[in-house]
């Protein structure tokens, strides 16, 4: 029986990877920077451990270490962005264990969202228009005028005071605790607008960053997994409820087929790139349906789950590739699959009821759909009857949060 450690165990995603790999007769260990996490609470995780911050990363990296020599870790699977880039970053100090990710500079070359704006343009694919700069006196210089709104886009979602990057969800907004400077997406309206953010804003200032144009659309999404540059299988969902209502994470969304151009678009950056593991390309579609590329991540998702239930699990056919096992062919996933977050759900709701933008009618329409708990064809993402312990601790730390 092989062995691996689940980090960031309090994630979603990570409760995802860890019921698909228990049930695939894999020994998971699970760890985050507490014990009491949501993924530990699995009846399919067999022991909880935990780390130091991964900010601290020589302590971070001992430690990950020590649990691997203490389990015996044959593979390691990250699922937040941080811990993705200090273990890639650290690489060569790990002990001897699988790290299903490409090397960092091919990671890079996606992840910066300059270098992939210029790969985008050496392959003919559609992304916004984009100015790049190096920092304010750079932007200082330009005399360019812009049609607004326009998106001011830093290049790494995460950035090291000594200039090195990292990347992840677009939901950071100040310094954080670890010493990174955490980024944000933004948009300027005017002018004036745009030359107190790039002014006053450190990470526009002090580092490099871009000006696109705005895709007025919906986005989508296509998530992939290749084996050292070899595409293995697909799988794309759209959103149906999220957390705002206005764009954010998802708690509800059903599996769809993915759209065709995007899968070759996707296909192509992995192609270009030598991917090896799994990734998420994701896309602004406009008014008339021409995708646009916005970024790619290097990580598991979210919504993990909904592909598990649909027909491709991800976890388990990424720890055959990591083994270096034969995969095998792999049968069209279902479609019309739907996983819904209930406490997610729920928040959303909440957002909705005390939101002065919307009518007594969003309000009586969002409530009942929130009171339709199941219908054919959906499952919720935590609360499972057979492995229900998780649900528990997540509705704990939820009414806590609530009394706080």
């Amino acid at each position: 029986m092989s062995t691996v450690l689940v980090l960031d165990a309090n994630q979603r995603s990570a409760l995802s990877v860890t019921r698909s790999l228990g049930r695939a007769g894999v020994q998971v260990v699970c760890a985050d920077v507490g014990s009491d996490t949501l993924a530990g609470a699995s009846k399919f995780c067999a022991y909880s451990d935990s780390y130091p911050d991964p900010g601290n990363a020589q302590a971070f990296i001992e430690r990950i270490n020590e649990l691997i020599e203490r389990y015996n870790v044959e593979v390691l699977y990250p699922v937040a962005e941080i811990t993705v880039y200090t273990l890639l970053e650290h690489v060569d100090k790990l002990k001897p264990v699988t790290l299903p990710f490409p090397a960092l500079d091919t990671v890079k070359s996606l992840s910066d969202k300059g270098a992939l704006v210029k790969l985008c343009q050496q392959l003919g694919l559609n992304v916004p228009a984009s100015d790049y700069f190096s920092g304010l006196q750079d932007f200082e210089q330009s005399q360019k005028e812009y049609s607004f709104p326009v998106v001011l886009k830093p290049t790494f979602s995460r950035i090291k005071p000594d200039g090195v990057g990292s990347h992840g969800s677009d939901d950071f907004n100040g310094l954080g605790s670890d010493g990174w400077i955490n980024t944000s997406v933004t948009y300027a309206h005017s002018r004036e607008e745009l030359v107190s953010l790039v002014s006053s804003t450190l990470y526009f200032r002090d580092y490099p960053f871009m000006i696109q144009e705005y895709i007025e659309g919906y986005g989508s999404g296509v998530f992939l997994l290749y084996n050292k540059g070899e595409y293995v299988v697909h799988f794309a969902h759209k959103r149906l409820r999220e957390k705002p209502p206005s764009g954010g994470v998802s708690v509800l969304s059903e599996s769809v087929e993915a759209d065709p151009e995007q899968l070759s678009i996707a296909k192509q950056l992995l192609d270009a790139a030598n991917w090896h593991g799994v990734a998420m390309v994701e896309f602004k579609v406009d008014k008339q349906g021409k995708p646009y590329v916005i970024e790619v991540n290097s990580r598991f998702w979210g919504s993990l789950q909904l592909a598990v239930d649909s027909g491709v699990d991800f976890p388990a056919l990424l720890h055959k590739v990591s083994l270096g096992q034969t995969v095998g062919s792999i049968a069209p996933y279902k479609k019309g699959v739907q996983l819904r977050w209930l406490l997610g759900d729920l928040d959303r709701l909440y957002l909705v009821l005390k939101s002065r933008e919307y009518s007594v009618g969003v309000f009586l329409k969002s409530f009942l759909k929130f009171l339709l708990p199941w219908k054919p064809k959906r499952r919720f993402e935590v609360n499972r009857l057979g492995d229900i312990k998780p649900f528990w601790r997540e509705l704990k730390r939820y009414l806590e949060s609530l009394r706080s």
